[in-house]
């Protein structure tokens, strides 16, 4: 059984930061965080190509928390950040993250 422990997150935005919408990720699960942010850049730059501005982020989550049915929030600041929320149908667990500061979304 694979052990997920980060997911990866992008957005397009077509305008501003309130009309976005969540891209489908090359790749969603990854073993470890690091594989997930080799990836994030050629990502939202794959993604930039179809929208105006785009984002992406790396979740960290807990293997031995993370289950099928949780939530994922995203929301993109004002400051052009992705900060992404992982939640178990509980509530027992959240993951807030930025968008990794390497990766650059197009302007």
């Amino acid at each position: 059984m694979e052990h997920i422990a980060a997911i990866m997150v992008l957005v397009g935005c077509m305008q501003a930061t309130d009309a976005c919408r969540e891209v489908p990720a090359p790749i969603e699960a990854f073993e470890t965080v690091d594989e997930c942010r080799e990836l994030l850049s050629p990502a939202i730059e794959a993604t930039a190509g179809s929208f105006k501005h785009a984002y992406g982020a790396c979740a960290e989550v807990d293997p031995a928390l993370f289950v099928e049915d949780a939530t994922i929030e995203w929301h993109v600041t004002a400051s052009g950040r992705l900060q992404v929320k992982v939640q178990v149908d509980d509530g027992s667990y959240a993951v807030a993250v930025r968008r990794d500061s390497n990766a650059k979304g197009r302007n």
